[in-house]
């Protein structure tokens, strides 16, 4: 059951001197497998630790570090030895970060300056068209002036004409452009007035003194200074980030582990001579930690955790955090648990079995060849960009996962595209009679489809149809299975069927966690009796829905009365376990009779939500169909057009064919998040809800796994 769980955990205690504390906690971050419990310095002459002094001198430079690293966007390079970036730390790379980031800020500088001097630019070389002194424009005692764009500069100088106490100086011969209009004090209100209606947008005059055009000469040599300095600079620090990027990260990557142990002392418990540190580890590290602890401390005592009580955790008994055992191909679905919490401590770990139903549940409903290979190119492209982040790579394969299972169910359904593989017409004799051959069987035309030339996946199918099984309960399998023709009722029985399965396993996953805490009754009562409405009603809704269908021989009849019957008591013994255990064990007391009866009827809900495993890929395929007959169609057409010399008809080709690609990636995109929705809702709301806490604490070692740096 390792797989099944999550891994079972050890309570720690380390001890020994302050001497040997420091060397104790590099140690602990070395192993990376001790989840510490930090210490609440309620003990009296116990308190916490205090950092290392020299802390705040590796906290600064890595703010440095930090800080370059985002700026530079360095790439990591091969490992580096623990020794030749220790070298590097404490020799020469502080004073060569110190550089680069000086060069950092300069070019920032330098941008801000150039973007100041290419305001100034634009402001000038407007104002130069004026050929006025820059002096002149501003600063009057007993004038006032405005100086800036005019929507109408004929306008108002006709309009100012006339006015004494006034002139405009402005763009000969210009209806729209800059000018500046200048007028005694006890003027300005009038002027204001006439220039508020003429569009006027004022223009900030820079503080220089002498001709414009001068000033316009010096700002654009100012500019290719700037530009020359800014593009010398850039060079310099991406050459400087070629040779020194990937040291970089690993200093950051050191530093980072570095600070963490030197601020970990605040986590112990520490007396005037020794220090006490408390945690968890799995029980798989128990062994290999306490040999190299003890190497360094004086005491290393391991318990493994035992509940308190016999049946069930005590409500303020501390639980061990929660680690996931050690798996590989189900990992990438540890991001689909963490995202409900980690479940609690003893409890089954559902990981494992989200690896099978999440992919079925995803392919079902996207089920498209070329959909299924996109999302494959989709997860290999994730893989590649941020081949550096563990999360990202867990992401990138579970999207891998569910782009083969959609090429699969693509395959098995016969689509690629929005298009069934196999489209024939039956023949007939032009009086509306389907014509047969000398056996009796229809004649059919060539197959129509526009992907007819992946038929040759499927060898020695007859147009389209291959084995077909038919099972007890109504279940009908075919090969290829086609979900949007002949089987789309099909389709919607196996849906609910896989509900039902898929509940079924959530009640005996809960039967088996309810026990092991609580007993077995206990879990009859909470779990057992939700099962036993689950199979009672199916049995009953069976019979009573295929007992009205027409043609039914006597003995199917009778066999079906009895499963209405039988059916209906296992669903009335089913209902009363459930008022029992809400009133017994789920503490709704009395009122529990009650609410049972009603809060069974969430169970048909539960199971007719399964439904959406056909009807979201059926809608996928209709969005992609759609796009199919208005692109597809449409540019075919355009196109066999335009082969007469007709332009407009290749216009219209071109964004037929542009329609087409268009609602194609929108029909994939959809269906890479939508499906990804529902299945994902499917299991964290009717199933995960008939079994799962996740109350758990995750687990979260002290001491950063190394990845650039070979740490001892």
């Amino acid at each position: 059951m390792s797989g099944f769980s999550t891994a079972e955990m050890s309570r720690i205690t380390v001890a020994g001197t302050l001497d040997e504390l420091s060397k104790t906690l590099e140690v602990a971050s070395k192993l990376g497998s001790i989840h510490m419990i930090d210490y609440d310095g309620e003990t009296d002459d116990i308190s916490m630790g205090s950092p290392e002094l020299i802390a705040d001198e590796i906290s600064s430079l890595l703010v440095k570090i930090r800080g370059c690293v985002a700026e530079l966007k360095p790439v990591s390079g091969t490992r580096k030895s623990l020794k030749e970036i220790r070298a590097l730390i404490n020799g020469p790379f502080p004073e060569l970060l110190e550089d680069v980031l000086g060069k950092i800020n300069s070019l920032d500088d330098a941008k801000n300056t150039l973007e100041k001097n290419t305001q100034s630019l634009e402001i000038t070389s407007k104002l130069a068209r004026l050929n006025l002194d820059m002096g002149l424009l501003g600063n009057y005692n007993s004038l006032s002036s405005w100086v800036g764009e005019f929507g109408d500069l004929s306008k108002i100088k006709s309009t100012l004409k006339d006015n004494k106490n006034s002139m405009i100086i402005a763009e000969e011969g210009s209806k729209k452009g800059i000018g500046a209009v200048f007028c005694k004090k006890e003027s300005s209100e009038e002027v204001q007035a006439i220039i508020s209606d003429s569009d006027f947008e004022a223009i900030s005059i820079p503080e220089s003194e002498g001709s414009a055009k001068n000033i316009l000469g010096d700002l654009k040599k100012e500019d290719e200074r700037l530009n020359s300095s800014i593009e010398s600079l850039q060079n310099e620090i991406n050459d400087w980030n070629t040779e020194n990027g990937a040291n970089l990260l690993a200093c950051m990557e050191l530093l980072e582990r570095d600070l963490e142990i030197l601020n970990a002392p605040v986590r112990v418990a520490v007396s005037e001579h020794a220090f006490v540190m408390d945690g968890w580890i799995p029980n798989s590290s128990v062994k290999e930690s306490s040999v190299a602890l003890k190497m360094v401390s004086t005491i290393v005592e391991t318990e493994e955790f035992v509940s308190n009580h016999h049946h069930g955790h005590d409500s303020h008994e501390e639980l061990p955090p929660i680690a996931f055992t050690e798996r590989t191909i189900s990992k990438p679905f540890e991001l689909l648990t963490d995202l409900v919490g980690r479940p609690r401590y003893g409890r089954i770990d559902p990981t494992m079995f989200m690896l099978i139903t999440y992919p079925i549940f995803f392919g079902m409903m996207l089920g498209d060849m070329i959909y299924g290979i996109f999302t494959i190119m989709l997860g290999l492209w994730i893989k590649n960009k941020f081949n550096d982040n563990d999360a990202a790579l867990l992401a990138s394969k579970l999207v891998l996962y569910i782009g083969i299972s959609c090429v699969i169910f693509g395959y098995l359904y016969a689509e690629f595209a929005g298009w069934e593989i196999f489209i024939y017409e039956k023949l007939t004799d032009g009086s509306g009679y389907y014509l047969k051959d000398a056996s009796g069987h229809y004649i059919y035309s060539e197959n129509k489809s526009p992907v007819a030339f992946l038929s040759v996946l499927y060898p020695e199918l007859e147009h389209g149809y291959g084995p077909t099984a038919v099972l007890p309960f109504g279940i009908t399998l075919s090969f290829p299975f086609h979900r949007v023709g002949t089987h789309m009722s099909d389709l919607i029985v196996i849906a609910i069927y896989l509900g039902m399965l898929h509940l079924a396993l959530g009640f005996l996953i809960g039967i088996r966690d309810v026990a092991k805490e609580h007993g077995f009754v206990a879990a009859f009562f909470e779990k057992g009796s939700w099962l036993i409405v689950l199979i009672g009603g199916f049995l009953a809704c069976y019979g009573y829905l295929v007992g009205q269908t027409e043609g039914i021989t006597e003995n199917y009849s009778t066999v079906l009365d009895n499963l209405i019957t039988y059916g209906g008591i296992t669903l009335a013994i089913g209902v009363i376990c459930v008022s029992y255990g809400l009133a017994k064990y789920e503490g709704f007391g009395a009122i529990g009779i009650f609410v049972g009866p009603l809060e069974t009827i969430s169970l048909l809900s539960n199971t007719l939500s399964y439904i959406r495993l056909m009807a979201i890929g059926v809608v996928g395929v209709k969005i992609a169909e759609a796009g199919n007959m208005l692109g597809y169609e449409n540019m075919i057409h355009s196109f066999e057009l335009a082969q007469g010399g007709d332009v407009l008809a290749l216009i219209a080709g071109i964004g037929a064919f542009i329609l087409w690609i268009g609602i194609q990636l929108f029909a994939w995109v959809l269906g890479v998040f939508s499906p990804n929705i529902h299945a994902a809702r499917l299991h964290f709301v009717e199933w995960m809800k008939q079994f799962y806490d996740g109350s758990g604490e995750p687990f979260k070692p002290f001491g950063t796994k190394p990845k650039l740096v070979e740490v001892e």
